[in-house]
């Protein structure tokens, strides 16, 4: 009896993956995932982080993080079109080529690493300075992470592009343990360092089952494939991503770095717990671009349509985002009136939904720019850059402009002096106006695009 439960069980999941297609049945796969690691998550950074991370340090956790993003940007910029590539090779069934791409990635990524732990280490005191920490030995986990934040997109793009999902659904289910067991070791004798610590664990632990899934796979794709006469192709596509690259490794450390660096440590110590309650719009919506870039990859390498599953994409975003964005911003007074690290910061629960909103923004910008890229179209890059850079430029000029008091009118001063104050708020108000024209840019791309190959794909229709 037990038996045949288990067979008609088994045989409903079979009909229903089949209806739902590999792209939602991969999602949920990875949204149930997610959700399981999630209440663990939050437990680290509620009560572990706060309980064994003074103040003065616990506001300095994410833009340190960020540090790492940006001085990983050298080997980012060499890496752009490895991820592309490994789909289209695998779409090509040229397998000896992804085994070559990936193993040449993974060795660049290595050396680079030598070179950012020695400059770190020889250079980057100004950084911990502005970050208000002194422990030198947090340039180790820096350097770890740059690495990382590289080469781990590089094997889950090497896993889409072979169907490895299952390896990847382990690699979710495995990340929240490793992170709570490195947390309990690590962050109460290390502080700051240990938390960094933990994180590179983590991600590391990602890493590494990655590789082994992809060595059984590779194993049995014979041997390496000279990928040279692929160079001009990878090269074509890499140029346009290289000007956006460049701009986004700026811009992003920047929204966090400015927060920590101009204002004072318990205002980023609230500021802190305002971001682990508001980011969950973004975690609910995160599991869609894992799966979502090889598979319109494939379909675009074949010839086929995907506006279709875009429109798809973008609504799913769209609608779970909001409806987790509305319920973290009514549960937020209540949650930060309940006993906790967080009651001493009643009054950051307002900006909880600001934190939300940008986390949707930013879910709604990454549907968007995976399908764009997937289907090698780079239209965004012209108008993303320079909004990129005028960001990162005005959130971290506004604050120190006071140097240029003699350079300005008077006129031009007051006012600005008038409406411009280095707050919380106002970083917020600045980091939200600015995804919100992200987004509308992106939208409106969206539209018209799709208008002119539908226009493109009609007989005798205008060009």
């Amino acid at each position: 009896m037990a038996g045949t439960s288990l067979s008609r069980a088994a045989s409903a999941l079979r009909r229903l993956r089949g209806g739902m297609g590999d792209l939602w049945w991969y999602t949920l796969l990875m949204f149930l995932v997610q959700r399981m690691g999630e209440a663990i998550n939050l437990f680290i950074g509620i009560f572990l982080v706060p309980k064994f991370l003074p103040a003065s340090e616990l506001g300095a956790v994410t833009p340190l993080l960020s540090v790492a993003s940006f001085v990983g940007f050298p080997i980012a910029i060499a890496l752009l079109p490895v991820g592309k590539f490994l789909n289209v090779f695998a779409a090509r069934k040229e397998y000896g080529k992804v085994k070559a791409l990936l193993s040449d990635a993974i060795a660049l990524s290595l050396l680079f690493a030598v070179g950012v732990a020695i400059w770190l280490f020889s250079s980057g005191d100004g950084i911990l300075e502005r970050m208000h920490v002194t422990d030198r030995r947090i340039f180790i986990p820096i350097a770890a992470a740059a690495v990382l934040t590289c080469i781990t997109p590089i094997l889950d793009s090497a896993q889409r592009a072979l169907k490895c999902f299952k390896g990847m659904v382990v690699s979710g289910i495995a990340a929240p343990y490793v992170r709570l067991a490195a947390m309990l070791l690590l962050l109460a004798p290390f502080g700051a360092f240990g938390y960094l610590s933990a994180q590179v664990l983590t991600t590391l632990s990602g890493a590494l089952i990655g590789c082994v899934v992809l060595w059984l796979v590779f194993r049995r794709l014979g041997p390496r494939q000279s990928y040279a006469a692929n160079l001009r192709e990878m090269a074509v596509y890499a140029a346009p991503l290289l000007a956006l690259t460049l701009a986004s490794r700026i811009q992003a450390p920047i929204e966090a770095f400015v927060i920590r660096h101009r204002l004072p440590d318990e205002v980023t110590a609230g500021y802190y717990f305002s971001t682990i309650f508001g980011s969950i719009p973004g975690y609910m919506t995160s599991a869609l671009t894992v799966v979502l870039y090889p598979i319109i990859s494939e379909k675009f390498e074949k010839g086929e349509s995907t506006d279709a599953l875009f429109r798809q994409s973008m609504l799913f975003t769209f609608v779970v985002g909001a409806l987790a964005l509305a319920a973290v911003a009514a549960a937020a007074p209540f949650i930060f009136s309940l006993p906790g690290p967080w009651r001493d910061y009643p009054g950051y629960s307002r900006y909880v939904w600001q934190v939300g909103l940008l986390a949707l923004l930013r879910s709604v910008q990454a549907t968007f720019t995976t399908h764009e890229s997937a289907c090698r179209r780079f239209r965004y890059v012209w108008y993303l850059v320079p909004l990129y850079l005028l960001e990162a430029g005005v959130l971290y000029a506004l604050p120190a402009w006071s140097l240029f008091r003699g350079f300005v009118p008077p006129v031009i001063w007051r006012a600005v002096d008038a409406v411009w104050a280095p707050s919380l708020q106002a970083f917020l108000s600045l980091t939200i106006f600015f995804h919100a024209t992200f987004t509308l840019a992106m939208l409106i791309d969206a539209a018209t695009g799709q208008r002119r190959r539908e226009r493109a794909a009609t007989p005798g229709a205008n060009p």
